[in-house]
C-alpha cells in the first residue's frame, strides 16, 4: 500500500497493491516549512495510517539534513525527529529511511527546482558555496527494493544517499549548461560539512548500481533537460 500521490509516491508503484508493506509518501517536503499545521496534517494522517494498519511494516522517510551542520536545526527537523521518535515507540515493524534531495523535483522550494527555475527564468539568486548530496528516482528504487527483499535494517533507521557529494555551485553549472544560460548569482561562503555514512557499504552500492563518473551530470540532464 501507498499513501500519497506526489513525486515520491510514484516511484514506489509496484508496491500500491502490496498487503505487507505500508510506504507512506504523504510527509511534509519543503525543508524551509515553518506551518504548524502542516507539521500537524503529517502527524495525524501517520497516526491514523498505523492505527488502521497495524500489522503492516511501515516504510516512513526522513531526512538526511540530520547529517548537515551547514544551518541551525530546523522547525521541519525537529518534526522529523518527532515523527521518528513516535514511530520506534509505537510501531511493531518499520523501516525509517533517510534520504537526501531526489533529482527530478520541480518544486521550486528544493534546491534543485529552485535552480533550475531560477537559471532558465535569468532571475538573480544568493547561492551558498556548500556540498549537497541528492539522488536519482532509479538510484533510490534500486537500493529501496535490496532492502525490503532482503529484510535488512527492520525496525532500524537507515541511510540512502550517493557516496559522493556535490557542491551547489557544480549543479549551478550543470543548469547553466542545460538551459545555456549564464546564472545571475551572489555567491556566500558557508562553513560547514555534510558528512552522510550511508548504512550500505559503499561497494555493496555500487554492485547494485554501478557507479559513473558523470552521475549528477548525467541524471540532472535527464530530468531538466
Amino acid at each position: 500500500m501507498i499513501i500519497g500521490n506526489g513525486l515520491l509516491s510514484s516511484i514506489f508503484f509496484e508496491y500500491k497493491d502490496d498487503r505487507e508493506i505500508l510506504i507512506f509518501a504523504s510527509g511534509v517536503s519543503n525543508s524551509s516549512e515553518t506551518r504548524f499545521s502542516e507539521f500537524e496534517r503529517e502527524k495525524k494522517l501517520l497516526h491514523n495510517i498505523v492505527k488502521n494498519n497495524p500489522n503492516q511494516t511501515l516504510i516512513y522517510f526522513s531526512t538526511c539534513a540530520f547529517y548537515d551542520n551547514y544551518f541551525d536545526e530546523s522547525l521541519y527537523l525537529r518534526h522529523k525527529r518527532d515523527i521518528e521518535n513516535w514511530i520506534k515507540k509505537n510501531v511493531k515493524k518499520f523501516h525509517i529511511l533517510r534520504i537526501p534531495q531526489i533529482i527530478g523535483s520541480k518544486n521550486n522550494n528544493q534546491l534543485l527546482g529552485f535552480l533550475n527555475f531560477k537559471i532558465k527564468n535569468k532571475q538573480k539568486f544568493t547561492l551558498f558555496d556548500i556540498e549537497r548530496n541528492i539522488i536519482d528516482f532509479e538510484f533510490l528504487l534500486v537500493i529501496f527494493n535490496y532492502i525490503i527483499s532482503n529484510e535488512f535494517f527492520l525496525n532500524k533507521t537507515s541511510n540512502i544517499s550517493y557516496p559522493a557529494n556535490i557542491r551547489v555551485v557544480e549543479i549551478v553549472s550543470i543548469f547553466e549548461k542545460i538551459h545555456n544560460v549564464k546564472g545571475n548569482y551572489t555567491l556566500k561562503n558557508k562553513h560547514g560539512s555534510l558528512k552522510i555514512e550511508n548504512t550500505i557499504p559503499e561497494k555493496v552500492i555500487f554492485k547494485l548500481y554501478p557507479n559513473s563518473d558523470n552521475y549528477f551530470l548525467d541524471k540532472i540532464q535527464k530530468y531538466y533537460g
